[in-house]
């Protein structure tokens, strides 16, 4: 597969000296298409298909495909040049003028195949192969191979083209070898959730690294609305021409492509870098027109002039590679201590962008907390940005509610009641943006206790999960804040939801997450039990708990202080495991045949295996566990666990910094591999976007995507309202 170029953040491919031109009735000068190209280059568009390689006869526009080519190449080493062509012979003489991706048409449609390419659809993915197959004997620098589909969301000569299909050609082209796969609504059919869908399928059937471009006309005026959704569904390549020109001369109905300088208004003031001078674009559109003097030109953006109130994204381009499945999703974060921080962790780990909103002018007060909460910062606020407001004064708040306006998801974990105080409750942010989905994590869920102050040391006792770990009279707590953990894992859960269903109804709504309602789930094996016997099981801390299982246990090894747990679970083990350690005289005994004899006669089984154990070093016996398949484990420390094999091998530990820890004491470490969400996607692990953020250190940045200026944000700072680094 040849090495598909990185690019410098969201990429628009300007298609118009090829697609742009198809429909055009008079044709272009090639001195005209190069001064055109050059004008839109020093606009700062890196990358252009420039030609379609097609007999001059079916398209005169393009007889001078390869001369152009040649130039641009030669008069512009920096700009990207993509070519069209629909079979081996164009794909050659593409790549002999200098071409650096060539995209082959497919076509979704039967129909539309046959009048594009002259060829079935499947007779056109052997043409992609031959391509492929020609292509690797060019080398380490041949051209990228592109299959672009075309008709993909609807076809006027068929109609409906079922997205099944579209799949399935998807995977057809992938596998016949070309290196990246592209959507393209020819005929402008589709509309927002269809484009979703269709981009997750495919995606998820051939892979996040050969998703291409998509290409969107616009003859339903919904071009713009589908890129924003291809943005939101991780798309990071879309196509535009100059002008909206263009339109496929072998489909009834296909007019102009998305007005290349509307797609770039559109991005840049969302806050997403492009690269491209929108002002040197527009100004683009003469060098088109004196070429092309009888084609109309289309775009909204050049007809109304730049609006006073754009401005640029601010910041560094953002990375090509999808941050993730929730890149798009913008969440506003409001929260302390576990539970809230770790619901925002795992969407941001997924490629949310969560914004962690602290109080000024310290930030966060968990930062500084000691003892057992020492590690909850840097553990729960990775791949956030940090906004330090002053909530409480009201340049603050109307700051933030200027960045919950844009905003997808709130998300909060304070006291009942806080939210509200400050202005920034439900009812309250829900008029502001009615397509908010609005999170609550909180000690209870609607009901007689939800006034209550909750921890999950509370919610431990109250919901028995204390009494089911310690001895009999000796209720403790769990070695984890296991509540606050998944109570903000069931958040997220809701939050996901909320997003999907907010596809459907354009709203959003709130959810809430409790924490005690969390240590029910905990508990429901033990109250299932305890509806069964009629009485209370006895706890896991009870040496005399009955245990259905011969060995289910920790033993210590040879060495002094180590041990080893080893649970025996079945009756095919018990037999193994009696032979592998000399206990022959157990397995052949009539009287220990089933589980329930097994487990009966534990009294009398385990003094026997924890002497056989004794003698035996701890790596020893592990290795003969291992061999037999028999669960065990080590008795591991905190510590030991950044040297496990396993999660250094799989990707399982995050380089994390630890500053955000204040209330450590010197000296401590700078950073330590921190466990990863512990969930494998399609495109591999979650992984570090952004270290913990120090106080306010996206502040100045977070605001300026909310729309604040320059002398609005030093305000903030000198007055102090906004903290920390800007």
């Amino acid at each position: 597969m040849a090495e598909v170029p990185a690019a410098p953040g969201v990429v628009i491919r300007e298609v118009g000296p090829r697609d742009g031109l198809q429909n055009a009735k008079a044709v272009m000068a090639s001195a005209d298409k190069l001064a055109w190209i050059a004008a839109m280059a020093a606009a700062g568009l890196a990358e252009m298909e420039v030609a379609s390689f097609v007999p001059p006869s079916a398209m005169p526009q393009m007889a001078d495909a390869a001369e152009v080519t040649r130039a641009v190449r030669a008069r512009h080493p920096g700009l990207r040049a993509v070519a069209l062509a629909p079979n081996l012979r164009g794909a050659m003489n593409a790549a002999a003028a200098g071409a650096q991706a060539i995209v082959i048409p497919v076509s979704a449609s039967e129909a539309h195949s046959r009048a594009n390419v002259r060829r079935a659809r499947d007779e056109q993915v052997a043409e992609v192969r031959r391509v492929v197959e020609w292509a690797r004997d060019l080398g380490a620098g041949r051209p990228v191979i592109e299959a672009g589909i075309s008709t993909a969301f609807g076809c006027s000569l068929q109609g409906a083209v079922p997205e099944r299909d579209v799949v399935a050609l998807a995977r057809a082209l992938a596998e016949a070898g070309a290196d990246v796969v592209a959507l393209a609504d020819t005929l402008g059919y589709a509309t927002p959730s269809h484009l979703r869908r269709l981009v997750r399928a495919v995606r998820a059937e051939i892979g996040p690294d050969r998703l291409g471009n998509l290409h969107l006309h616009d003859t339903l005026g919904t071009a713009l609305a589908n890129a924003m959704a291809g943005l939101e569904e991780g798309v990071r390549g879309f196509d535009g021409a100059l002008g909206g020109l263009g339109g496929c001369p072998f489909a009834p109905g296909s007019v102009g492509n998305v007005a290349t300088e509307d797609l770039v208004h559109l991005l840049e003031a969302e806050g997403v870098r492009t690269g491209i001078d929108l002002p040197r674009l527009i100004a683009a559109r003469e060098v088109l027109r004196a070429g092309l003097p009888s084609e109309p030109l289309q775009g909204r953006v050049a007809a109304a002039g730049l609006p006073p109130t754009f401005r640029p994204a601010a910041g560094p381009v953002p990375d090509a590679k999808p941050a993730g499945p929730l890149a798009g999703i913008r969440v506003v974060e409001f929260s302390h201590m576990v539970m809230g921080p770790s619901c925002g962790m795992i969407l941001a780990d997924l490629g949310a962008d969560v914004i962690k909103v602290e109080p000024g002018p310290r930030g966060d007060n968990t930062r500084r907390l000691t003892g057992a909460a020492l590690g909850f910062f840097p553990t729960f606020n990775r791949n956030k940005r940090s906004l330090c407001l002053d909530l409480k004064r009201p340049e603050g708040a109307a700051a933030a509610r200027r960045l919950v306006a844009g905003a997808d998801v709130v998300l909060e974990n304070f006291r009942p009641g806080a939210m509200e105080a400050l202005g920034f409750g439900y009812a309250a942010l829900s008029r502001l943006n009615p397509r908010l989905v609005y999170c609550s994590c909180k000690g209870f869920l609607p009901g007689p206790y939800e006034h209550r102050t909750a921890l999950d040391e509370v919610v431990q006792m109250m919901g028995g999960l204390a009494y089911m770990t310690g001895p009999p009279g000796r209720p403790l707590r769990a070695g984890s804040s296991v509540n606050d953990i998944m109570g903000g894992m069931f958040g997220a859960i809701a939050i996901l939801a909320a997003l999907r269903e907010r596809e459907a109804t354009g709203r959003g709504g709130l959810v809430q997450s409790g924490l005690f309602e969390t240590n029910m789930v905990l508990m429901a094996q033990h109250m299932a039990r305890a509806a069964i016997e009629g009485e209370d099981p006895e706890p896991f801390g009870d040496p005399a708990m009955r245990k259905p299982w011969p060995v289910y246990d920790v033993f210590a090894a040879a060495e002094p202080d180590e041990q080893v747990f080893v649970g025996v679970v079945g009756e095919g083990q018990w037999r193994a495991f009696c032979g592998a350690f000399g206990l022959d005289d157990l397995r052949d005994d009539p009287g220990l045949a089933t589980m329930g004899q097994l487990a009966e006669a534990r009294p009398r089984i385990l003094p026997r295996v924890a002497q056989v154990f004794a003698g035996l070093p701890k790596a020893e016996l592990m290795a003969r566990l291992e061999a037999l398949g028999v669960p065990f484990a080590p008795i591991a420390k905190p510590s030991d666990l950044f040297a496990d094999p396993h999660l250094l091998a799989s990707g399982g530990l995050l380089p994390v910094d630890l500053a955000g820890a204040e209330g450590a004491r010197e000296p401590r470490a700078a950073s330590a591999g921190l466990p990863a969400l512990p969930v494998a996607l399609a495109s591999g692990r979650p992984g570090l976007r952004r270290q913990p953020p120090r106080v306010g250190e996206h502040g100045a940045e977070v605001l300026r995507e909310a729309g604040l200026a320059e002398d609005e944000i030093r305000r903030l700072a000198e007055t102090g309202i906004l903290a920390g680094a800007a």
